[in-house]
């Protein structure tokens, strides 16, 4: 697993608008500029819902101007947003290094948190790359809903 360091040469909050112009270099686009990009989009909307949408608009543009259409997931775009929207809301308004102090399993890829709720099998399809696809592997069994309690008896 890694925690890369692409981002760091890049001005306080420069990572989105980078992303956005289209000017952000590929090699400086590590899993690290994802996380801030997204981290920066959630801080500078007013909702999740406007804040998701144009953090996948923005990244779904750029990898289409660097020619990698495929590259782009949705899955783990959406995913990703509401990981760091929940450590955000948890938190409150800190600034990116104290975030990163305090979620530094965000940074990590192969990422462990998608691990607990998702199968490699899910995320590796065509479907969770074109689409949202909800999480079909928990990490807990205990925390499955027992789907049995809820049918009506009789």
């Amino acid at each position: 697993m890694s925690v890369g360091t692409g981002t760091s040469a890049l001005g306080a909050d420069a990572v989105l608008d980078a992303l956005e112009d289209r000017t952000l270099p590929p090699a400086r686009f590590d899993h690290r500029a994802h996380v801030r990009a997204a981290w920066e989009c959630l801080r500078r909307e007013p909702s999740l819902g406007r804040a998701l949408e144009r953090f996948a608009r923005a990244l779904s543009a750029y990898a289409a101007a660097q020619g990698a259409t495929g590259k782009y997931h949705e899955t783990l775009t959406v995913a990703f947003v509401l990981l760091i929207h929940d450590r955000l809301r948890r938190s409150g308004p800190v600034p990116w290094d104290t975030f990163v102090a305090a979620n530094p399993d965000l940074l990590l890829w192969p990422n462990p948190v998608l691990a607990r709720w998702y199968s490699r099998e899910t995320l590796g399809s065509e479907v969770a790359r074109r689409s949202f696809v909800l999480p079909d592997a928990l990490a807990e069994p205990a925390r499955q809903p027992r789907l049995e309690a809820a049918r009506p008896t009789g």
